[in-house]
């Protein structure tokens, strides 16, 4: 299976709250999670647990568009643009929109989940990025 292949099928669980094809596409020794939050998650076990929580709730969709994506011999990243909307029951709707950077690993001959990175869009940019002067 191709990088692009597994990309496809693990945004397609994601999406379908199908937790037993994700983890299929995810590393279970070798993982990084970093939430929107900033949460960092080093276990198989622990992105599991997050995600079958998450997955849990029929309340929200999430439509997710390529940013770009490149794959060498052992190692494939991609960068995704996700418009998020939840409208619980029990709370006011949330819009949330991030990039995804995913970075998979060409092991044993199939590709494995070994980063992932969401960072949120902040609806207005901090005065130090408009002016460019904030590195």
């Amino acid at each position: 299976m191709t990088f692009r292949e597994t990309l496809t099928i693990h945004l397609q669980a994601l999406q379908g709250r199908d937790l037993a094809t994700l983890m299929g596409t995810v590393s279970p020794d070798s993982l990084t999670l970093i939430t929107a939050s900033g949460r960092v998650i080093r276990t198989a076990a622990e992105f599991a647990r997050i995600h079958q929580a998450w997955f849990s709730s029929m309340s929200w969709t999430m439509d997710v568009s390529l940013v770009t994506a490149m794959d060498a011999h052992s190692l494939g990243v991609a960068t995704l643009l996700l418009d998020y909307r939840d409208d619980p029951d029990d709370g006011p709707p949330v819009r949330r929109k991030s990039l995804l950077t995913l970075v998979f690993a060409l092991r044993d001959g199939g590709w494995e989940l070994v980063l992932d990175q969401n960072t949120p869009i902040k609806e207005t940019p901090d005065e130090d990025e408009e002016g460019g002067s904030g590195e």
